[in-house]
């Protein structure tokens, strides 16, 4: 097979002793069959430091020591031992890239040691055998796939694969692109239209024939586009999400590039703007003459910051809701000009949702804000609801002149509903992004090429960083 290369580091040290650990640990504690081994493997398998035995321990590919991620990389700086086994997995974690990595060479070893662990190469049952065994009343029929695909790591393009795993699950983009909607601007040259190949992607993720994707051919128009994230570097999951948002945005426009009425966003028709723009207004009032200056702002999605105590220290846990009601909150500012009375007096400032989009995208400021001079990772816990009611936070506006249909309109249309999170675990420079998404009233755990069924409780309780609303109702009058 082609080698699949994510990582220098593994290129440059790999060689036959490396390939025969893997085998021997592999051997040993994961595709381990006998009573004996199965037993060692309970027995040894925990971080020697703190105990830890979760689906992210890793052994030590230079010597016998296991170890969660945290206490691995302290390891590395000991031993300088930079590889290490995932024995859930089988993946190999790079210390130097603090991410996990891929090689054809070792994929291939994991295909001949257990076919079960990497579906790179497995080909599943098509659609016509999965429909006909289920007809029989002979079989018991069980799900061995999970219907929602993994991406492959090309090498710290976690955050890559989080995005991408929610962006599918978009409902309107998903039904924009599988109802060929979308007109490609580059007819001559369709590799370099990004909607296309996440068309691709939603053709070979629906065709039931792929367990794992990869996502080279993205990955490539991504960066051709964004040559500030144009490296093998871990990138921000936020900073990646507004990225490929952007690069949908202008090249659905460039058929009307010269229409000088679409340049400004509050008027873009794309699909981006019709699913995610929303209309923040920005309202100054001075507190001598009562003059209100207001601005208004198109965005993406909202931020929400935490705020220190006051010893320096922020809050261990907090709900979404709190975060909201702070956003809105009356601000005072000293001695701003006015553009009225033209003195500095007492102002005040108030950020007002006049707009909802059709999702809404919360961004967890977990790695502060400048003026906080944070120079660690906010490990605040935020609780935040399945159902979310957007009402008391939006500007009121008559649309019919009915005072009571009004209300009723917002009060279904300011319903939000969770259906899809991106986690960071890990520290400030470096750490792992994964993502939860919804399907089929489901709930799945995407880790890069690994998805799994998890329960809405286990969400929860996850370390959110990116938290995805969609609306309930639609109204289309």
């Amino acid at each position: 097979m082609d080698s699949v290369i994510g990582c220098e580091h593994l290129v440059q040290r790999k060689n036959e002793e490396l390939l025969n650990n893997y085998r021997i640990v592999h051997l040993n504690f994961i595709s381990c069959q006998s009573n004996d081994s199965i037993r060692a493997k309970k027995r040894l398998a925990l971080c020697h430091e703190c105990k830890f035995e979760g689906a992210r321990l890793l052994s030590c590919l230079y010597c016998v020591c296991f170890a969660c991620p945290t206490h691995f990389l302290e390891h590395f700086k000991k031993t300088e031992h930079c590889f290490g086994l995932n024995l859930t997995f089988s993946h190999i974690f790079c210390a130097h890239c603090d991410d996990y990595t891929y090689d054809g060479d070792i994929m291939t070893l994991a295909n001949t040691l257990n076919k079960e662990l990497y579906c790179y190469k497995n080909k599943s049952l098509e659609t016509k055998d999965i429909v006909l065994l289920r007809k029989s009343k002979e079989i018991e029929y069980i799900d061995s796939v999970t219907p929602v695909p993994g991406f492959i790591n090309l090498g710290n393009t976690c955050f890559l694969n989080s995005v991408l795993q929610v962006l599918m699950h978009t409902p309107m983009l998903r039904n924009y692109v599988l109802s060929d909607q979308h007109v490609c601007p580059f007819l001559k040259e369709p590799s370099r239209c990004i909607t296309c190949e996440i068309g691709r992607i939603y053709q070979q993720s629906y065709m039931l024939q792929v367990n794992v994707i990869s996502l080279q051919k993205l990955l490539k128009i991504f960066w051709d586009n964004t040559w500030y994230m144009a490296s093998a570097l871990q990138h921000d999951a936020h900073e990646c999400f507004i990225a490929i948002l952007d690069i949908i945005h202008k090249q659905a426009i460039i058929q009307n590039e010269n229409d000088k009425d679409i340049k400004h966003l509050e008027n873009c028709q794309c699909i981006i703007h019709k699913i995610f723009k929303g209309v923040l207004q920005s309202d100054i009032v001075c507190q001598s003459c009562n003059n209100v200056s207001s601005k208004i702002d198109i965005i993406n999605d909202i931020p929400i910051y935490f705020s220190m105590d006051e010893k320096g220290k922020y809050p261990t846990n907090i709900t979404l809701i709190a975060c909201l009601e702070q956003f809105g909150q009356i601000e005072l500012l000293n001695d701003l000009d006015c553009t009225n009375c033209q003195t500095k007096k007492l102002s005040t400032k108030q950020l007002i949702l006049k707009h909802l989009p059709v999702v809404l995208c919360f961004i967890l400021k977990r790695f502060g804000q400048p003026s906080d001079n944070v120079s660690n990772k906010i490990t605040t816990f935020v609780e935040f609801p399945e159902t979310l009611d957007m009402n008391k936070f939006i500007k009121k506006k008559s649309v019919t002149g009915s005072a009571f249909i009004d209300e009723c309109f917002a009060s279904r249309e300011s319903i939000y509903k969770l259906y899809a999170v991106i986690c960071h675990e890990g520290l400030l420079n470096g750490g792992h992004y994964l993502s939860y998404i919804q399907h089929m009233g489901l709930w799945y755990q995407c880790n890069d090429n690994v998805v799994r069924l998890v329960q809405f409780e286990d969400i929860l309780r996850s370390p959110a960083y990116l938290l995805f609303y969609h609306k309930e109702f639609m109204n289309f009058y």
